[in-house]
């Protein structure tokens, strides 16, 4: 892997260090769990949300179905869909090389059974097939939403900057995707129970701290990032008191009281206990068995919260998901020179040098031309040739704006940035206020809601609550199975009001 021409990158530099950022905040929304196609894959279809520009859908993708019949790509998704797609490291291994995963490594060339290689190019053909086999029809992995069924995130894509070229950092699940967002690496985990703990490199919070910079985590109902953190609270600054509801930030960003580097958690739980107004008290994180709508309203009302407060004209508010869910896209992730970011290989030999599937991601701030669609890196953004966005460009890009240096791992080295999306010589004045408005869930909606089942980190919020309300209680919160359960336990059993 070559570095590009050290005359281009000096160049580069120069232009960055003739004018300091006017960017003093940084805030980023992470949702959970969908691919670009399958939210905004058919934006190709133009319309008042739509732009045929973007790298999406043609309506020809298929995948082939386990009786050999086509399955093709349709915009019939459901606000809340039908089942939870799979999307950990062995399914999405062959949802991506249409394979079958075995857990023994080879020498082979197939990446299901020889898990570090890169000889087989990915087809992105086993998303129905991996689903069937898991004992579902494949059709909710190729469903997609219509550009006006998602008005929120395609009006922000329409209005800023739209990456149509940027994945996540690991081909799997939630909480090693999230590892790399904050420090550049997942330390060797590959599943989400691995990560309860393992925030043990250094951080991006970290380093902002020890430069005199403020940093902040809100969250709704839990902060699921806190699993990753839990060892740190007793032993230095990543405590309690950096982790605020989402009623204080509507109240800091009111207040323009943020913090330089904002993290956002959406709920993934019901949270009937909310005294802010600007939540139903839904699961909003648009988890496959979530509502997108409630996601679209949390991304209206923290964009309008930034956008009608008095600093905005010193916020970029970064809007991405933490991997694709399972669900389908036609584009390859990178597999060219992605470099393994601490060394490390687990168990079954993945060795972490290739990317995940594709997801949506937005940059946002008054700095940024209308209409900025971003494909491939240029070069002036690429450390390297072979330099992809993904989540390790969060962290670059942040340490880029603020003018500092540390090194995380070698894949925030190796990450593509975009600080100089932020170009104007002066803000926009036309970004628009307020955003569609999105109508308040029915008792319908709410129902389906409440009678959905739990997802595990839930259970693990429920054993931490038990073992603070009631740890004497070996039955406690036991027999929750479904969100009506959950409010029951919470508002019955425990008599609780706040998760934190």
């Amino acid at each position: 892997m070559q570095k590009l021409s050290a005359l281009i990158l000096l160049i580069f530099a120069v232009s960055l260090t003739a004018k300091e950022s006017p960017i003093k905040h940084i805030v980023v929304l992470m949702m959970e769990n969908r691919s670009f196609d399958h939210m905004l894959g058919w934006m190709t279809k133009g319309g008042q949300y739509g732009n045929p520009n973007v790298n999406g859908l043609t309506g020809n993708e298929c995948n082939t179905a386990l009786n050999g019949t086509q399955i093709c790509v349709a915009p019939n998704a459901q606000d809340c869909s039908a089942y939870d797609p799979g999307h950990g490291p062995q399914t999405t291994t062959e949802r991506v090389y249409n394979c079958v995963y075995q857990a023994q490594n080879s020498t082979s060339d197939d990446p299901c059974v020889n898990h570090a290689s890169l000889k087989v190019p990915a087809n992105m053909q086993g998303f129905v097939a991996a689903a069937q086999r898991g004992g579902q029809d494949g059709l909710t992995e190729m469903s997609g939403f219509l550009p006006e069924e998602v008005p929120i995130i395609t009006t922000l894509a329409n209005e800023f900057a739209l990456f149509d070229n940027y994945f996540v950092s690991y081909p799997g699940c939630t909480n090693p995707n999230r590892m790399f967002v904050h420090m550049g690496t997942c330390d060797g985990c590959v599943q989400n129970s691995q990560a309860i703990g393992q925030i043990k490199n250094t951080t991006l919070q970290e380093v902002l701290e020890k430069n005199g910079l403020s940093w902040r985590y809100y969250y709704e109902d839990q902060p699921i990032d806190w699993f990753l953190y839990i060892e740190y609270f007793n032993k230095n600054f990543l405590n309690r008191k950096k982790f605020s509801n989402m009623e204080q930030f509507y109240k800091d960003a009111q207040d323009g009281t943020l913090a330089n580097y904002t993290f956002i958690n959406p709920s993934e739980t019901v949270r009937p206990f909310l005294n802010h107004t600007k939540s139903f008290g839904l699961p909003n994180d648009q988890h496959p068995d979530h509502s997108v709508k409630e996601g679209e309203r949390l991304m209206k009302n923290v964009y309008e919260a930034l956008r009608n407060g008095p600093k905005w004209n010193e916020t970029l508010f970064i809007i991405t998901y933490d991997e694709h869910g399972g669900f389908y896209d036609h584009v390859p992730p990178p597999q060219e020179g992605v470099p393994n970011p601490d060394g490390k290989v687990n168990a079954e030999g993945f060795n972490f040098e290739r990317l995940g599937i594709r997801v949506p991601t937005i940059a946002i701030s008054p700095w940024i031309e209308k209409g900025q669609l971003v494909k491939e890196p240029k070069p002036w953004q690429k450390p390297f040739n072979t330099s992809q966005f993904e989540h390790s460009s969060i962290i670059s890009t942040v340490m880029k704006i603020f003018g500092l240096e540390y090194n995380f791992s070698k894949r925030t080295e190796w990450a593509a940035t975009f600080d100089d999306l932020i170009s104007r010589t002066e803000p926009r004045t036309d970004c628009p206020a307020n955003l569609t408005y999105i109508p308040p869930p029915t008792k319908a909606e709410i129902e389906r809601i409440y009678s959905r089942n739990v997802k595990p980190t839930v259970i693990n919020a429920v054993k931490r609550i038990c073992q603070e309300y009631k740890p004497n209680d070996s039955e406690c919160g036991k027999k929750i199975k479904t969100f009506r359960d959950y409010v029951n336990f919470l508002e019955i059993e425990i008599q609780y009001k706040h998760s934190y």
